[in-house]
């Protein structure tokens, strides 16, 4: 036990050189490490990899700026207290080298034992942002000053084997000047991927080959969607009681996150405004999106939407008589930029546009918005590994 403690206290001669230096390699969180104490009480991390022969060290401590020790590690794995031998295992052909001491998934560590979040999932998250958005009405450009709030009590991803299942909980957003919000009370959607093919076809032109004709089907429901909007004709609600709808899925992602789909559907809803009163609709709606995140550490995310909504009124609605229409598309990009605390800031950059006819007062024509903000969630854990 003697050479250990020698051992030890010798790896801690090269501390001072540890605490400055950069890119140190780190300890394998899935394998095991040892601890051992030095002549000072200072305690020790070692992880040996027996196919390279090569040994890291590392403080159990976080070191402060002069290379001192600070205060115990944070989300490090437990070490067992075992005999280290290094005059063998030096003589067995192992090296010694300053490393840094493990970390979970999703997270590492600096030079000096510091913890902290390198890997967010933003599709599992409470958020809110800000963001200045311009809105241009074609028969109107000059009027453009418009800043908005969104926010999402829940978003939460489930995976189930081969089924993903989206929650998202209060989620929306407050435009100003003009005024308008919309909110959605709660949606859930679900993604399968099926292993058995709907079609098998087999090509025999040249080498015969077989192709599979897979339909992955899901579903997609909101209920308690609704929108503010101030008119010409005083203030108008559209109440989005319920929506059912069936997704087919084009593409999916190893993971289920990503995913390019079509969907179609009804939804039932209720107009009120301070002219016509309260009308009530059923909806047909169909739309094409994609979500997908750009990379495995989740920092940059990328969606698409492009949607057509025909309300058919049970009894008339002015000049739109019973049927109704609403055109949206829209392209959003959101980048992690910082974190603080570990919960990350991210940059929102977003464009589209929007043409309706179902609300009375509102102009029936193309209007296009850009969107440039920031969001700052509250709880955004690790992505899952692959």
């Amino acid at each position: 036990m003697r050479g250990v403690c020698v051992a030890i206290a010798a790896i801690g001669i090269g501390l001072p050189t540890l605490a400055h230096s950069d890119g140190l390699p780190m300890m394998d969180r899935d394998k095991p490490v040892q601890c051992a104490k030095d002549t000072d009480g200072h305690t020790w991390r070692i992880q040996c990899d027996h196919t390279t022969k090569v040994c890291l060290y590392a403080s159990n401590d976080e070191l402060d700026s002069e290379g001192g020790h600070a205060k115990p590690l944070e989300r490090a794995k437990d070490c067992s207290f075992e005999p280290i031998d290094r005059p063998a295992l030096v003589a067995a052909g192992y090296t010694f080298t300053a490393g840094r001491a493990d970390a979970p998934h999703g997270w590492t560590r600096d030079d000096r034992g510091r913890v902290f979040q390198v890997n967010f999932d933003l599709h599992n998250r409470i958020y809110f942002g800000a963001a200045y958005t311009p809105k241009k009405i074609l028969e109107n450009p000059l009027e453009s000053t418009r800043t908005s709030l969104d926010f999402g009590l829940l978003i939460l991803d489930i995976k189930q084997d081969r089924t993903m299942h989206r929650i998202r909980l209060v989620e929306g957003g407050v435009h100003l000047e003009p005024f308008s919000a919309e909110l959605v009370l709660a949606h859930y959607d679900m993604s399968h991927r099926f292993l058995d093919p709907l079609l098998r076809i087999t090509t025999f032109v040249g080498e015969p080959q077989r192709h599979d004709l897979t339909f992955n089907l899901g579903m997609w429901t909101e209920v308690g969607g609704l929108e503010l909007h101030r008119t010409a004709r005083g203030n108008a609600q559209l109440w989005k009681h319920a929506t059912a709808e069936v997704t087919l899925d084009v593409w999916q992602s190893s993971d289920l996150k990503s995913y390019a789909r079509l969907r179609t559907g009804l939804g039932l809803e209720g107009q009120h405004d301070e002219v016509t009163g309260y009308h009530s609709a059923l909806v047909a709606q169909s739309a094409f999106e994609i979500d997908t995140v750009l990379d495995d550490d989740g920092f940059h995310n990328l969606r698409i939407e492009v949607e057509h909504e025909l309300p058919r009124y049970f009894v008339e609605m002015g000049e739109t008589g019973k049927l109704a229409q609403r055109m949206r598309a829209r392209i959003q990009y959101e980048a992690i930029v910082l974190a603080i605390n570990d919960q990350p800031l991210s940059l929102k950059l977003a464009m589209g546009g929007e043409k309706r006819d179902d609300i009375p007062g509102l102009p029936n024509q193309w209007a296009f918005v850009m969107d440039a903000g920031l969001r700052f969630s509250l709880w955004a854990p690790p992505r899952s590994r692959l």
